[in-house]
């Protein structure tokens, strides 16, 4: 791939390889499925206030304007907390008890809290579709010995999830039991505590683990900081993007183009990247690339 650097890997030792989830195995297939579900979501949440408060207690909005408020209020609230805890997840209960509050609503239970948050949860099998590339190449590198494992943030785990990823058939390649979600563990990339939840899960040390991602500030910045090697995989709309600012006669290349261009991105989201600590150690642009860098276990 031009603009890779595979010398970086020249004597490392690699047992295990570690994936995100989001544009790293699926993407999201648009705009339009993606809505419907989310307004289904919505419909559950609303449906379920309805028959948990009072009437004479409930804010004079018609449901539209309150799904609209949930999907603006609540996520606001939970960018704007790891904004300023970038290493942690919040408490999503009382996130969502808050955007009632904002909207209206009167001090409700934790309980209730609780069942609105999940009642928003879109299911991940019904709303992404994994790359084409997916299974065929984790079926590979497991075939060849590598230990795989999954390290996300994710707002919504628990068994859900495990479920969305068996209809998925990711749990042909992953073990429940060793992946690290950020929901359920409370912790969030780049946190270096959610790496070695998989890790020691896996039983593998960092210096035999690969990060593969698509987020330099989570994935790569948080594998760094144990010496995890990474393997940035920048989303497909990012590269996207990128080609449509070269003209048709500049050579593309991973490196030079698209690193500033995450890295500026950051900075607009008020999260400025280090040079050194947001460096991969090698850029994809397809998954299956994988298959031409980790030939077997051991000595790469």
């Amino acid at each position: 791939v031009p603009g890779n650097n595979t010398l970086a890997l020249n004597g490392r030792s690699v047992r295990c390889i570690l994936f995100d989830c989001g544009e790293t195995l699926w993407t999201f297939p648009g705009q339009t499925i993606w809505q419907s579900m989310q307004n289904s979501a919505n419909q559950r949440a609303i449906t379920l206030l309805h028959h948990s408060i009072n009437q004479k207690d409930f804010p004079a909005l018609d449901d539209d304007t309150l799904a609209l408020g949930l999907r603006t209020i609540l996520p606001r609230l939970m960018h704007q907390f790891t904004r300023e805890h970038p290493y942690d997840e919040p408490d999503f209960t009382h996130v969502t008890l808050e955007t009632l509050t904002q909207l209206g609503f009167p001090q409700l239970s934790r309980e209730t809290g609780t069942a609105v948050f999940e009642a928003l949860r879109v299911s991940s099998s019904q709303s992404r579709s994994l790359f084409p590339d997916t299974l065929t190449t984790l079926a590979t590198l497991q075939k060849r010995g590598f230990i795989l494992g999954i390290v996300t943030n994710r707002s919504w785990g628990g068994q859900p999830f495990v479920e969305d990823m068996r209809t998925l058939g990711l749990l042909a390649f992953f073990d429940p039991a060793c992946m690290a979600v950020s929901a359920d563990l409370g912790i969030r990339k780049p946190n270096p505590a959610i790496f070695m939840h998989a890790l020691n899960a896996l039983q593998v040390a960092p210096t035999e683990a690969v990060m593969v991602g698509d987020s330099l500030g989570a994935d790569v910045v948080g594998a760094h900081q144990l010496n995890i090697f990474t393997v940035w995989k920048p989303s497909p709309r990012m590269v996207a993007e990128v080609k449509a600012t070269l003209a048709p006669d500049k050579p593309y290349l991973l490196a030079k183009h698209l690193i500033p261009y995450a890295r500026q991105k950051s900075a607009e989201h008020g999260r400025p990247l280090s040079s050194e600590t947001a460096q991969p150690g090698i850029i994809i642009e397809h998954l299956s690339e994988l298959l031409d860098i980790f030939l077997e276990v051991g000595q790469q």
